[in-house]
């Protein structure tokens, strides 16, 4: 008998000692209410992963136990699982424990000059005050782990639990990775910036998902990835239906935006009722909201387009046509099939483009939409957009995107160090009975600054078509430059690069050619020189005429004004031509003594044009007969020429050592400067287009692009003469398409410019315009519209 006794009293002594000394999990006396658990490797690792994901946790339901998470893990220095969580009392205060496992050098104190420590026994349980510098937390220890809070209600309450964990929290924590932070959540809670993005939307709410996202920073991207389980009674006849699909709303997003939510149609009425008749839904693949700051962008992607747009508006009217894109004016008859339940959209505005159907309260926000969409200047074009997509799933049942700097329009409090144009998205992939989560923030990086290239910042609406003129114009009070226009009806307009106009002048009749800038006075003063059917023409930059002119002719000038300016000193030559006579003007207006030319046989075909070739000056004038005159300075033949020549429209050119051009025939034309002529059989087509200066040769034969000994197929299309511009020590050819509008800018090695193409109508003009170090373009959009861009 006391044998027996005495066995049972040992088996109560271990049952006894294991209570106290028996190795708990740090997840074990987690409290069954905590909605919200960090689990780390190591208590500097959960430090390091909360300052750097700050941005993500510093918003919603965490802010205030962020705060307390910085406290506790600031004297806490454990190399074992660390656990942080957040519960709240039975009045709803919210309160944050942090769980170790138990070690003498884990709270070290030694180093800390301002501290108090007081013990304490409440009910039996006993535990510590500390007081460190101006922080006063609590600590308890249960077996062998350590709970600290700065809450006392934590750590008299804390226990180990008697009921087991949810089935759905340990499915979710099995799927964590041991070796990283890890966040456990229930869909009950706001736990990140990203819930902040949904508070507007009308999603559907899965209650009681427990979710884990391990979390992963680098260089510049923080990831999560993870899982969200639905609850038992949650069964997967909700989820079948939902197909994930590939995300293309960033092809619409301007880059300004400030959020973006695409889901699956499938997803958007799940568990909603709705007497809205919609057996048109299975035409829709998904839909997007965009938020920019001048409202909303509401999009559907459409299987069967135009059943879907008589389904989605009731009436609808043609209201604009905006750079060849219809804008239709009418009433949503389904505002189920909207992601936000607040917006009205009964006198709304929409576009077709491909297959979606795009909506706004605004006209203005479409126009904006139609303007980025074209220039390419998309959220999809953005290249550090493109690298966070290797981080996410190519398709997902939901994408929700976040303009990080833009998180103020939102409410949400920016408090993090991310750089300006830090973007963060949100995706969820959509299973029977889990959901795959993956989410990222990425900061831009410098390679991603360099390649975003081209941009359109300035519009300038003209009060008449533009028709003619459109060019820099160099500012000598700002040293900027002015942008001079030339509308319908012969006006003459100049704006500031910001678009304000200056002054307006009515011309006799429209100006031939191109205007020159020059400098008569040698002062720095710059004026606009130009001629008309029957005038020279000679501007200051307020618009008024510089006496002595303009220079009135009874006979018509038959081709565009040429400016001479021989040693760059400013003695300039105005050359005009009548016919066959060429006549030269000095500065004063009055003709030059010295310049002795007798005229021509046949008229002049092409304006006379200066050559310079190594020290030589040579003035080459062409026929309409095909011959040429090469002359010199005072208009003697200096090259003598036996040859008539088939040339094509192109212009004469000096390159290299040789003048230039090319005939229908397919042939380029060299002359060298004893009038020797080569035929260099460049299979040309007919209307070949040539551009050259001294150094390069540039020239387009149908769709192939030549630049010196590179060349690139472009699109077919219809296209303007390649323009050829030395800016700086850069050389840059530039093309236009008119038929697709879009303008293309090479470098010398034929390799586009990074943002091209943009969109644009005309030949341009290449200036560093203003007082950075990137080049601006102007180039017509519209007919009454001047695009300005940066390069």
């Amino acid at each position: 008998m006391n044998k027996f006794l005495n066995l049972i009293l040992l088996l109560l002594f271990i049952s006894c000692a294991e209570d106290s000394d028996s190795n708990l999990n740090n997840t074990e006396i987690l409290p069954n209410s905590s909605e919200v658990i960090f689990v780390s490797p190591s208590s500097e690792q959960l430090e390091k992963d909360l300052m750097q994901h700050e941005v993500t946790f510093n918003s919603g339901d965490l802010m205030d136990s962020m705060i307390d998470a910085k406290d506790l893990l600031k004297y806490i220095n454990s190399a074992k699982e660390t656990t942080f969580y957040i519960d709240s009392d039975s009045i709803g205060s919210k309160f944050s424990v942090l769980i170790i496992h138990k070690d003498s050098t884990s709270l070290a104190l030694d180093s800390i000059q301002n501290k108090q420590v007081e013990t304490f026994n409440e009910e039996d349980i006993q535990y510590k005050k500390l007081k460190l510098e101006k922080s006063e937390i609590y600590q308890r220890d249960i077996a062998n782990l350590s709970i600290f809070s700065k809450s006392k209600y934590a750590i008299v309450q804390a226990k180990r639990s008697n009921n087991s964990n949810p089935r759905e929290f340990e499915k979710a924590l099995d799927a964590s990775d041991p070796n990283k932070t890890s966040l456990v959540y229930t869909d009950s809670m706001n736990v990140m910036f990203f819930s902040e993005m949904f508070s507007e939307i009308d999603l559907p709410k899965k209650k009681g998902n427990w979710n884990v996202l391990d979390l992963h920073a680098n260089e510049s991207e923080l990831i999560y990835n993870g899982i969200s389980i639905h609850p038992k009674s949650e069964g997967s006849k909700n989820f079948t239906s939902i197909a994930d699909f590939k995300h293309e709303v960033a092809r619409f997003c301007p880059e300004d935006f400030i959020t973006i939510v695409s889901i699956s149609s499938g997803l958007k009425l799940q568990n909603k009722d709705t007497t809205a008749n919609l057996d048109f839904l299975d035409k829709v693949s998904d839909i997007s909201s965009i938020k920019v700051k001048p409202g909303n962008i509401h999009i559907w992607n459409a299987i069967d387009t135009e059943l879907v747009k008589n389904r989605l508006f009731r009436e609808f009217e043609l209201n604009e046509r905006f750079r060849e894109i219809e804008i239709f004016k009418g009433d949503l008859a389904v505002p189920e099939l909207l992601l936000d339940p607040e917006v009205n959209l009964s006198s709304g505005y929409f576009i077709v483009i491909d297959h979606f159907i795009i909506a706004s309260e605004e006209i203005s926000v479409l126009e904006n939409l139609i303007v980025n969409f074209q220039n390419g200047k998309t959220l999809s074009e953005n290249p550090q957009y493109v690298r966070m997509l290797n981080s996410l799933s190519s398709e997902s049942s939901m994408l929700a995107i976040t303009n990080i700097s833009a998180t103020k329009e939102l409410g949400i409090p920016k408090i993090s160090n991310f750089k300006k144009g830090s973007l963060a998205a949100f995706q969820v992939i959509s299973e029977e009975t889990y959901d795959h989560l993956h989410g990222i923030i990425a900061e831009p990086t410098e390679a991603d600054r360099l390649s975003r290239g081209a941009e359109q910042f300035a519009t300038i609406t003209t009060s008449q078509p533009i028709a003619g003129i459109l060019q820099f114009f160099r500012n000598h009070e700002t040293d900027q430059m002015d942008i001079l226009v030339e509308e319908t009806g012969n006006q003459l307009s100049l704006f500031s690069n910001k678009g304000s106009m200056f002054w307006s002048k009515q011309l006799d009749s429209q100006i031939s050619g191109k205007v020159h800038e020059v400098d008569l006075f040698k002062n720095g003063n710059k004026q606009l020189a130009f001629s008309t059917g029957f005038q020279l023409e000679v501007l200051d930059r307020k618009g008024r005429d510089v006496k002595p002119f303009p220079k009135k002719f009874n006979d018509a000038l038959t081709q565009p004004l040429a400016v001479f300016d021989y040693d760059n000193n400013r003695k300039y030559r105005f050359v005009l031509t009548q016919n066959n006579k060429v006549y030269m003007l000095g500065p004063k207006g009055n003709s030059i003594k010295g310049f002795d030319f007798d005229g021509t046989k046949s008229d002049i075909s092409k304006a006379p044009k200066h050559i310079r070739l190594g020290t030589k000056d040579y003035i080459v004038v062409q026929e309409e007969s095909g011959k040429l005159q090469i002359l010199s300075r005072q208009g003697k033949i200096r090259v003598p020429t036996s040859s008539n020549f088939n040339t094509s429209e192109n212009e004469w050119y000096g390159y290299q050592s040789d003048f230039i051009i090319t005939q229908p025939e397919g042939n380029l034309i060299e002359v060298d400067q004893n009038g020797k002529v080569d035929l260099k059989s460049l299979d040309l087509a007919e209307n070949n287009r040539l551009v050259a200066n001294a150094n390069h040769l540039v020239y387009l034969n149908e769709n192939e692009l030549v630049i010196d000994d590179s060349s690139v197929n472009l699109d077919f299309g219809l296209y303007t003469d390649p323009q050829l511009f030395e800016i700086g020590r850069k050389t840059y050819v530039s093309i236009t398409d008119t038929q697709a509008k879009k303008v293309y800018v090479f470098n010398d090695k034929a390799e586009l410019l990074p943002g091209f193409p943009v969109y644009g109508t005309s030949e341009v003009d290449l200036a560093n315009a203003d007082l950075d170090k990137r080049l601006e373009m102007i180039v017509k959009g519209d007919d009454n519209e001047v695009l300005l861009y940066k390069l």
